[in-house]
């Protein structure tokens, strides 16, 4: 725990994030639940809330997203081991929305332009709270996020840091007003930084889908490479996505009933194209699997069933519903039809796909297939 003594931390706030790359989706929520409760804590901290001098912002506002934001798992929870509840009186750290005047001169260190913890008394400047920056890009809310994440970050026992690898996600305790370094903004703690925290506060950490997956595929080291984005949800009220820099652009998708799958490069793309998750063929049910022949293909949930099947000869395609149905029972790739060359088109009287070797056709009246082959 922090003490009086311990040196203050003269905060800055994130200039920009940045574009989210090619996938672009509305933010809805803000809480991700995807491991135990908040009450399967292992160790709980305990806040008061207050204003000090004279401050334009509702501390009622103030209290509601420190609340929310604090007990989101994708933040210093670390999924559920760390949980932070509010008390009136006697907290373990005090959570103080306060003037610029007062946070200038609660420490030779402090700057009445920026937020500052000093000891047990986490400050956030209420000009910034108000008014966040002009070179903010996500809106108030994710900025008043973000500073609240940062000052109990330095509480929590974390330094500043600097932008570990160009192009990525700033680390949340990067001075990122300051110099975003060639990073771009963030609101949320990067995985490193929640392991951290844990080692320091002796508690494991409960990851999200994304990020176990993430972590299983080797994280900036394997195809999915850097981060770009933080956690978000996709906008249907059950799903999340996080979008990465590899392989063209890469993301992985998460569904309670599909689990977290990845998805990069061309069969990206396309899927993308379709209209990701609300495209015909769903969200992605399994992870990118390459073939022994050098060819790739996904599954998805839509449609009867969905895939998208990739080689460098033919490209990437997508089938689905009743041809993909019939295209399996023939023995997908390795069959007599071989890689689709084409993606589900219309024709006159239905829809058909075609291949290597002939094309399968559906009958919108019937919706029988029909078998194609090549002579």
């Amino acid at each position: 725990m922090t003490s009086s003594t311990t040196p203050p931390r003269r905060c800055a706030v994130p200039r920009s994030l940045g574009t989210l790359g090619v996938l672009v989706l509305t933010v809805t929520a803000l809480v991700l639940v995807t491991g135990p409760p908040a009450s399967a804590a292992e160790r709980t901290y305990t806040y008061t809330v207050s204003t000090q001098g004279s401050v334009q912002g509702d501390v009622n506002h103030f209290a509601a997203v420190a609340r929310q934001t604090l007990a989101d798992s994708r933040g210093w929870t670390v999924g559920g081991s760390i949980a932070f509840q509010q008390v009136a009186s006697g907290g373990d750290f005090d959570l103080i929305l306060a003037s610029p005047q007062v946070v200038g001169n609660a420490s030779p260190g402090c700057s009445s332009q920026w937020s500052c913890r000093v000891g047990r008394s986490v400050y956030i400047n209420d000009d910034r709270w108000r008014l966040a920056t002009g070179s903010w890009p996500h809106g108030l809310g994710h900025y008043q996020q973000y500073v609240i994440l940062h000052e109990v970050g330095h509480w929590l026992g974390l330094p500043h840091t600097d932008c570990p690898t160009p192009g990525r996600t700033a680390w949340v305790m990067q001075q990122q007003s300051i110099s975003l370094q060639d990073c771009r903004a963030n609101v949320w703690p990067v995985i490193e930084e929640r392991e951290r925290v844990a080692r320091h506060h002796g508690v494991g950490v409960i990851w999200t889908g994304i990020e176990h997956r993430y972590r299983q595929l080797g994280q900036q080291a394997g195809p999915l490479g850097v981060p770009v984005s933080w956690i978000q949800p996709v906008g249907d009220g059950a799903g999340w996505f996080q979008t990465f820099s590899g392989s063209h652009g890469a993301s992985i998708f998460w569904s309670p009933s599909t689990g977290a799958q990845e998805t990069h490069g061309a069969i990206r793309g396309l899927y993308g194209q379709l209209g990701w998750l609300w495209g015909p063929l769903g969200y992605p049910t399994s992870p990118m699997v390459q073939v022994d022949d050098g060819g790739w293909y996904q599954h998805y949930a839509g449609s009867g069933g969905g895939s998208i099947f990739w080689t460098a000869g033919t490209g990437a395609h997508e089938v689905y519903g009743p041809i993909r149905a019939r295209y399996a029972q023939l023995g997908w790739h390795k069959g007599e039809l071989g890689y689709p060359v084409s993606g589900v088109h219309a024709v006159a009287g239905g829809s058909q796909v075609d291949f290597q070797r002939g094309s399968i056709r559906l009958d919108d009246a019937t919706g029988q297939t029909e078998v194609v082959r090549t002579p």
